[in-house]
């Protein structure tokens, strides 16, 4: 009888931390680039690296001066690195596998058989998202300008000085449009800027933005966008399917029909000309 009570005590306890961490704590996206583009997410202060990925890095090269026959290490490592290359192909196809026949299921149709949007039906499904995910997420996503250092360069200093215009009105404009119309910019004095920089070639910035939110909000921001995600899909896909069908069943020119068509035209004309008398 004891044990049960203190199981069930330890199971309640773990519940109402859950419960609390659910409405209390916070799920972070950290973007800092730099030389490079670091994203770094965080959920309750466990914090994982989302890009770039720990396989994508590049591996320190074993140093072979310390090994006594330093031949069948590099024999060794060249067969190891052709297994990883095997294996990575390997987990490629299976994937690709998986992908279509999830395709093959939300859409109803093998993807062998069913047309791929184009340009046109990716940028519109594109911007409904974007237009469903700011209706979804104004307001409720915290946003921290750590830094925002921007340099602008050029070969000469004249295209420098343009180009600095042309950069600090765009910035300007995008930060008051999110400021006012999308969530408030939390920074303090000097963490903004953009500067020329006449002695370089090449611009450079330095970004450091964290965007933040309750991870209860968070979980039905992502589950909302999910399903908005699928539903837009299909349309997409139903719009390549009714352009390959009209393109299919599009009337050839044939001269022939035109001729008859004319003379249709004409004889209709003559007809309502005399009519009219």
């Amino acid at each position: 009888m004891i044990v049960l009570i203190t199981i069930l005590i330890i199971l309640g306890v773990l519940l109402l931390s859950a419960v609390l961490l659910l409405f209390v704590g916070n799920a972070k996206i950290r973007v800092v680039t730099s030389n490079d583009i670091r994203v770094i997410a965080s959920v309750c202060g466990i914090r994982f690296t989302v890009y770039p990925d720990k396989k994508s890095e590049p591996q320190k090269p074993k140093n072979l001066s310390r090994c006594r026959n330093p031949e069948k290490v590099l024999k060794r490592e060249l067969k190891r690195q052709e297994r990883l290359k095997a294996k990575a192909e390997r987990k490629k196809e299976k994937a690709a596998q998986r992908a279509a026949k999830r395709h093959e299921k939300k859409i109803g149709v093998p993807q062998k058989y069913c047309p791929v949007p184009n340009l046109k039906e990716n940028l519109e499904m594109g911007l409904a998202l974007a237009k469903k995910f700011y209706k979804k997420t104004r307001g409720k996503i915290r946003i921290r300008v750590h830094k925002l250092h921007i340099r602008v360069a050029a070969d000469e200093a004249a295209h420098t000085a343009l180009l600095y215009g042309v950069v600090v009105q765009i910035v300007s404009a995008i930060l008051n449009y999110v400021d006012q119309y999308y969530a408030a910019l939390e920074h303090k004095e000097g963490d903004i800027s953009v500067n020329p920089d006449y002695s370089n070639s090449e611009s450079s910035a330095d970004i450091d933005i964290t965007f933040s939110a309750k991870v209860w909000r968070a979980i039905i921001m992502i589950i909302d966008m999910m399903e908005a995600y699928d539903a837009e899909k299909k349309i997409a896909y139903r719009k390549a399917a009714l352009r390959k069908r009209e393109k299919r069943n599009k009337p050839r020119f044939d001269f022939k029909n035109i001729l008859t068509r004319i003379r249709k035209d004409h004889s209709l004309w003559k007809t309502n000309l005399l009519s009219r008398k």
